[in-house]
């Protein structure tokens, strides 16, 4: 499977965070991920698109990349000081978010690219097979 990647911007505020989940939703019904999957993905990245403490802008990036057997999301570009504390500081559940995160994908980690720093999210997923038992 060659690597596809998808791309959008949008405003950082809550009315548009259903847009970002809608294009994860459609990805992963062109991908055939379980529903499970799809939870985990859209959790995560709701999870960090509601924090508007550290948008760095008023607009943020969402962009996914699938490679074989994985789904990577980049959020970006986030304010870099704000974020660290975030991933660490317990929510009002009493759960930092890396640890939510840590539930739901395989890997976090923290870039600086594109002039601002962006949190990656890595879902390792199962490929979906043909009728065949070759790869879809």
């Amino acid at each position: 499977m060659a690597a596809d990647a998808i791309s959008l911007s949008i405003p950082h505020s809550e009315p548009f965070h259903g847009v970002a989940r809608l294009v994860v939703g459609g990805l992963a019904a062109r991908l055939d991920l379980s529903y499970e999957d799809l939870e985990d993905l859209q959790l995560a990245l709701v999870s960090v698109l509601e924090r508007d403490g550290y948008a760095a802008g008023p607009e943020i990036t969402v962009r996914l990349l699938v490679g074989e057997g994985t789904v990577g999301i980049a959020i970006g570009p986030l304010d870099a000081a704000e974020l660290a504390a975030d991933l660490e500081r317990q929510s009002e559940h009493g759960v930092p978010m890396r640890r939510l995160l840590d539930t739901l994908v395989e890997e976090i980690s923290v870039e600086e690219r594109d002039g601002g720093h962006w949190l990656r999210l890595e879902k390792h997923v199962a490929v979906a097979q043909s009728s065949n038992g070759e790869e879809a």
